[in-house]
């Protein structure tokens, strides 16, 4: 889909009358397994917060400029990767079976009868109050857009409640609401809420349309996920006997989450597999190393040492290809984005 086209499909949403907002909260399964995977130990359920007449419009126009404000005629829609260069793109995300508990999260608790929140202590009650979902629903199609936004839970609400008592006054001072309506400041009991302009993903037509690519790994548990591929990758690696010093290597995707899905594109692209049947794994890191003039050292047994930190990243770049040649001049670059290596 080209961008014009995804534009103006969200445009048939943006103005309507029917606004929902939902809290997502992420809670753990009661009858989820030991070894299950976080795409499987995480469940997802929505709790609406009753929008007043006057407030639909105002979000509605809100993140219509932010989703005009994204997707540019220019801007780049491409299937999500793991790793990706600094142009500015959206990625597309169809392969919704890896995230098993979000994907029933939107294909079926959206669909049913939503509990509407009545007081602060059901937000403070949730498990992990996990992100915001606005949703509009075209009338005449018959289908809804769903806009999400990961929540920082600490900034998410604040609860405001006067104290009409003059001994607790003259102690901690009090906060009170001023009626424009009725000229007049006044006691108030409630909560105020943070709304603001920004997207992180879209659901439309059983698809997903990803603005902000690390805040969607965390909405979904990917990131999570992640951490367990990785570890996985390491105990295979270990396996392979090519590597001299894998703390280091583990200290590295564990510190560094963009060398941990540095790791999984290495997996990926099928590197770890010819690792497994190299007969010199010594003379590819040598061949790697001379051209893009980094030093790699060796034990007695052939292996590559990762001897700190900073060896085990450069190991890393090498295994999932982070180096790029050009084909004009043959430079070397550090991303499909046009930085020079240094």
């Amino acid at each position: 889909m080209t961008s014009k086209k995804l534009l103006n499909r969200l445009e048939e949403f943006t103005s309507v009358e029917t606004v929902h907002l939902y809290v997502i909260e992420r809670k753990t399964k009661l009858d989820h397994g030991t070894k299950a995977r976080p795409s499987d130990k995480f469940e997802y359920a929505p709790l609406q917060i009753q929008l007043s007449p006057e407030l639909m419009p105002v979000i509605s126009s809100m993140l219509k400029k932010v989703i005009e404000k994204k997707i540019k005629e220019d801007v780049q829609i491409v299937e999500y990767e793991v790793i990706d260069d600094t142009i500015d793109k959206i990625y597309s995300y169809t392969d919704l079976g890896k995230i098993s508990g979000f994907q029933e999260f939107l294909k079926n608790r959206l669909n049913k009868q939503i509990s509407p929140l009545k007081t602060f202590e059901e937000l403070a009650d949730l498990e992990k109050a996990w992100a915001l979902c606005y949703g509009f629903y075209n009338s005449k199609q018959k289908k809804w857009l769903y806009c999400i936004k990961k929540l920082q839970p600490s900034k998410m609400a604040v609860e405001i409640e006067t104290s009409t008592s003059v001994n607790e006054a003259v102690k901690n001072g009090f906060t009170a609401l001023f009626d424009t309506k009725t000229k007049s400041l006044k006691p108030f009991k409630g909560f105020s809420l943070n709304i603001e302009p920004s997207i992180d993903m879209i659901y439309v037509d059983e698809g997903i349309y990803i603005f902000q690519k690390k805040a969607f790994e965390d909405i979904t548990s990917i990131t999570e996920e992640f951490e367990v591929v990785a570890q996985e990758i390491v105990a295979e690696i270990e396996d392979i006997k090519f590597v001299d010093g894998l703390k280091h290597l583990s200290g590295v995707i564990a510190q560094k989450p963009a060398f941990r899905n540095k790791l999984i594109k290495a997996k990926a692209i099928g590197n770890l597999e010819f690792l497994k049947t190299c007969k010199d794994i010594k003379k590819e890191f040598k061949r790697a190393g001379n051209k893009l003039a980094i030093k790699f050292n060796f034990d007695g047994k052939g292996r590559v040492i990762a001897l700190d930190e900073h060896a085990a990243e450069d190991i890393i770049k090498v295994l999932c290809e982070y180096y790029k040649e050009g084909i004009f001049g043959g430079k070397v670059f550090e991303s499909p984005a046009g930085r020079l290596k240094k």
